[in-house]
């Protein structure tokens, strides 16, 4: 067979990736903070009679505070009734935790075909250090996660969104290249694919659906 000259880009397009790397909230698992606080009728914001705007930018302020450094549950509940002039008793959040706090419905069959298709599976998470152990176990990521590709926010002190943020870190560690990268949001994935990560969007479902092309 003739060797054919591509372009180096085009080589890598075609080339199968061995990893795969996963964002948790939005696509493993809801969005904690935003499930919380803004689901209409049953969120902290309207059980305690909180403008939602007002509640969505103080979780959004407050966010990178949390999932920049390790901090406790209590002291962000605490800094978040502060913020709104409202205390956020722990026993509702208990409460709301286990009842709108859900894994995506399809996150087991996703993990199963990731296993049998990535030589490696990893995370890439903007996330907390009080939320992402209690996903983690009621995804039960152990089992199929490479501890060495575990990208989390808090751990490293950086998000997705800085500049070099989380994508460095990882590009530093994996070959972009060979690597994929399912997240939620377009413009991490812009952030991904300028350090030669290749990319899938793909956010869980409301109801039951088809899983993504990876």
């Amino acid at each position: 067979m003739a060797h054919l000259d591509v372009p180096p880009a085009v080589d890598a397009a075609l080339r199968p990736a061995d990893t795969l790397m996963l964002d948790v909230g939005g696509v493993l698992f809801g969005d904690p903070w935003e499930t919380l606080l803004l689901t209409p009728g049953a969120g902290l914001a309207d059980r305690l009679g909180i403008d939602r705007l007002v509640a969505d930018r103080a979780g959004k302020y407050l966010w990178p505070r949390y999932a920049h450094r390790t901090r406790p549950a209590e002291e962000y509940w605490t800094e978040l009734g502060a913020l709104l002039g409202t205390p956020i008793p722990i026993g509702l959040v208990a409460e709301l935790e286990t009842t709108l706090l859900r894994p995506n419905p399809d996150a087991a069959a996703l993990l199963r075909l990731a296993a049998a298709r990535y030589e490696r599976i990893g995370l890439i998470s903007d996330n907390t250090a009080f939320w992402y152990p209690w996903q983690a176990a009621e995804l039960r990521l152990d089992d199929v996660l490479d501890p060495g590709l575990v990208y989390l926010s808090y751990l490293h002190g950086v998000s997705k969104s800085d500049r070099p943020g989380l994508y460095a870190v990882a590009a530093d560690r994996v070959r972009p290249r060979r690597t994929l990268v399912i997240d939620d949001r377009a413009h991490n994935l812009e952030r991904a694919r300028a350090l030669g990560f290749r990319t899938s969007q793909y956010a869980m479902p409301r109801v039951p659906a088809a899983l993504p092309q990876v």
